[in-house]
Parts: structure tokens; sequence; C-alpha cells
């Protein structure tokens, strides 16, 4: 009897994780949020010294938390991007209380962009220049404007459909670099970093591959130290258990983004809404052409490569053509 009820509860927590609607879980957001920051180490901690919501505020925020962290990517990540394109709660204001400080305010849109910016696997870098997911971005179109968490929905909507070419630019690399009689550490080191930033965007790729390739076993040992992602022993039959939290939909593509930026809702900066038309242009010229505009090939065939080395070949491979 034990056993049954053990595995009904799980069907249940199964059935919610799997299939939250965008009600709950923004509720969940806002009760993650408005976790006060609360100082427990100390003598004469009492729940007594603040005001009487904190603590209820505490204990729901813990538990939104720890539900949050049991979701899926494949689950939250079109759901907050939907939020992105329809504008949802944008006035929205969230009071959050921080002890030394009292009550203060955070807006609803910072709270999406930050679920993004920990879980939507890809990181983009302050300005995106030599980025192994945008070799299109060039120093002249890269804008000061540019904002690293706003390009990720054009990723998510567009970008990411050239996967495939992504990961095969930067593995003909992997494969050359290794297939010297003396792969050089460094430039390794460089490359697994760079693939890396793809986060879990990689993972199919990586399985597909390692199969036949042991070399890419480094990059799954890195992905080890990487707790969000828990892998544990062997990656492929780790891989096989967990496929479809990151089985994500196709990109919807640039028309579906521009009859978004039309709509004026989008929840990006100005500066994005004017760069994005610039962005698909410059991806499609990029892709369509079949160029690699890597660091890699910009290298020194010296045996001893230090950073400044690679340093300069990201600079070469992002000037203007």
């Amino acid at each position: 009897m034990k056993r049954f009820l053990f595995s009904f509860y799980m069907i249940l927590l199964s059935s919610f994780v799997l299939g939250i609607d965008s009600d709950e879980y923004t509720l969940l957001l806002e009760k993650a949020e408005q976790t006060p920051a609360i100082i427990f180490d100390k003598e004469d901690f009492s729940w007594d010294k603040y005001p009487a919501e904190v603590k209820a505020h505490f204990l729901d925020g813990v538990k939104a938390q720890n539900e949050l962290n049991k979701l899926a990517p494949s689950t939250t990540m079109p759901l907050l991007f939907d939020f992105v394109e329809n504008g949802s709660h944008a006035e929205k204001q969230i009071a959050i209380y921080l002890e030394k400080h009292g009550y203060y305010t955070n807006s609803y849109f910072e709270v999406i962009y930050k679920q993004i910016r920990n879980q939507n696997g890809i990181s983009c870098g302050y300005s995106g220049l030599g980025n192994l997911a945008f070799p299109w971005l060039t120093k002249k179109h890269r804008g000061k404007d540019f904002n690293e968490y706003e390009i990720q929905y054009f990723w998510w909507v567009y970008d990411r459909k050239h996967l495939q070419n992504i990961w095969q630019n930067w593995y003909q690399c992997w494969q050359e670099e290794n297939a010297k009689p003396e792969p050089r550490k460094y430039v390794q080191k460089r490359l697994i970093s760079d693939v890396l930033c793809l986060g879990f965007y990689l993972f199919p790729y990586l399985a597909e591959n390692l199969i036949n390739d042991k070399s890419l076993e480094d990059i799954v040992d890195e992905l080890r130290s990487y707790s969000c992602f828990s892998i544990r022993g062997d990656f492929l039959t780790w891989w096989e258990e967990n496929s479809e939290r990151y089985s994500f939909p196709e990109a919807k593509g640039w028309e579906h983004a521009l009859e978004i930026l039309n709509r004026g809702k989008l929840m990006v900066s100005k500066s994005a809404m004017e760069n994005m038309p610039v962005w698909h242009e410059l991806a499609e010229a990029y892709y369509s052409g079949n160029i690699n505009r890597y660091w890699y090939y910009f290298l020194s065939d010296k045996n001893e490569i230090t950073e400044e080395d690679i340093t300069e070949a990201i600079c070469k491979s992002i000037e203007d053509k």
C-alpha cells in the first residue's frame, strides 16, 4: 500500500512539474522573487523582530524556489518567452524585504529576464563578439547598446535554428586540433569553454557524436561541474533518461519575430527592437554564404599558444570585411 501511495504521489508531482500552466508559473515566480533576504547567522535571531508577513513570505518563497528547480527547461523556456512576446506583467512590481534596508520593489520584467538568464542555457557574454552562438556579429554591427539578455529572445525565436551549423563549425575545429600529433592544450581548453556557452543546446549533438568520438568526454567532464545539469555516470545513459527535459519546440522563425516586433508589445528595449532586423540580415548572409569566421581559423600554426594569441585571433575574426 505504501509503495502504491508513493507511486501515486510521484505521478501527481510529475504531472505538476510537466504540466504547469502560465498562471501557476507566474505565481511561483512571484513568490520566489518575494523571498526576503534575511541574515540568520546571528545569536539573537528571531522572526519576532521582523514585520509579521516576512516569515510567511520567506517560507513561501523557499517552497516556490524548490518547485521552480524541479521544472524542466522544456517547460519553462516556452513560457518565459511567451511572457516576453506578450508583454505580460510589464507594469507589475514586486515588493521584496531586504534586511537592514526594508522593502524595495523590483519589476516583474526583471524577474522574467533573471529566469531567462539562469535557465536559457546559452551564455551570451557582455558584447556577443567572438561568441560561438553569434559568429555573424562584427565590431561594426555590435552597437553600443548590445544587451546580453535581450539578444536571447532573438536566439530563441530565430537564431537557434542554425544550431546544426554552429555545432558543425565548432566540431570541425575540435577534430582538427585533436588530430594534431600534439594538440595544443590551451587551444583545447578554449574550444571547450566556447562550446559550453551553448549550454544544454549542445546536448543532442554531443550525444550523437560521443558514440564514435571519445575525445568529447573532455566536454562531458566539464559539464559534470555544472550542478544545474546534475549529470551523473555515463553521459549517454543520462541523456537517454533526461533528453525530454531539454526537448524544445522548433524556433518560430523570423517572420514570427517580425510580426511580434510590429505588434509593439515585445518586452525588450527599443535598441534591441531596432537591432533585431540588422541581426537577422547579418545571420542570414553569414549562414547562406557558408562562411566560417570562427577565431580558430585566424590562429597561428605555432605549437605554443597563449591567451594573447587567441585574443588576437578573435579580434581578427570580428573585423568587418
